[in-house]
């Protein structure tokens, strides 16, 4: 539980002595990345039910100087998520830029599992909020869906048009593969922070074109857009609070 701060006069923001009084921004600033720092560490090691006051502890701040910048528990989140949305458009653009589109896919696919799986923060606020990293409606969601859907469309399309990537793909499988390959991450964590990477190239080796076409055939067909947006609004992420011991 949160030990909530006394309540006192902030703390005063002004220039050095003998300068105009103003606040300093650049110190605001600085803490702020204090405390966002300080919150993926926590966060990476206790998950998003880590408290503010472990975040400011580990910032080295006054508790009150983190309740100034950050109200609640979700304003820090909302803020981590807003960094999340900056990392992922610059996996984006590095897939976009790779001279060859399955090597962008493979980069794409591997860069955003990475990061998550050595992030147990990171983790819990993808899953947390991943119907707004990928439907329309929150100003948020749709920018990432602006973001990356254009650059996955035509990484698929130039794949299959280099012959690397099967011909029967759709770009919402690869959307749908890569949150699946999340619940492994989540799944192998207490082990290992890397074994998702075994599970991962089984899914890469699926997805590769073969040359004399012998893929198994995809029974079911592809979600479109909208269908991809329906599954998103009902998915819950297995049960956060269930029991996950093996029987």
């Amino acid at each position: 539980m949160e030990t909530k701060p006394q309540v006192t006069a902030p703390e005063p923001e002004v220039a050095e002595i003998g300068g105009p009084s103003r606040p300093l921004r650049r110190d605001a600033e600085r803490n702020r990345r204090l405390i966002l720092g300080a919150a993926k560490s926590v966060f990476a090691r206790r998950g998003l039910e880590a408290s503010l006051d472990e975040v400011a502890k580990e910032a080295g701040l006054g508790v009150g100087t983190v309740y100034r910048r950050f109200p609640n528990r979700d304003a820090l989140i909302d803020a981590l998520f807003d960094d999340m949305v900056a990392s992922i458009k610059l996996i984006a653009e590095h897939a976009s830029a790779e001279p060859r589109a399955w090597d962008g896919l493979v980069y794409f696919m591997t860069a955003m599992l990475e990061t998550q799986g050595h992030d147990k923060g990171l983790r819990d606020v993808m899953i947390a909020r991943e119907q707004d990293l990928i439907t329309c409606g929150p100003e948020k969601g749709s920018t990432v869906r602006e973001m990356v859907q254009p650059m996955l469309y035509d990484l698929v399309h130039r794949a299959q048009r280099e012959g690397d990537l099967r011909p029967d793909v759709a770009p919402t499988d690869i959307g749908v593969l890569l949150i699946a390959s999340v619940g492994v991450v989540e799944f192998t964590a207490p082990l290992s922070s890397t074994a998702w990477r075994r599970h991962l190239a089984v899914v890469l080796d699926g997805l590769r074109s073969r040359p004399d076409g012998a893929s198994a055939p995809l029974v079911e067909p592809a979600l479109d857009d909208d269908e991809m947006d329906a599954c998103m609004a009902g998915w819950k992420y297995g049960t956060q609070q269930a029991d996950r011991r093996r029987a």
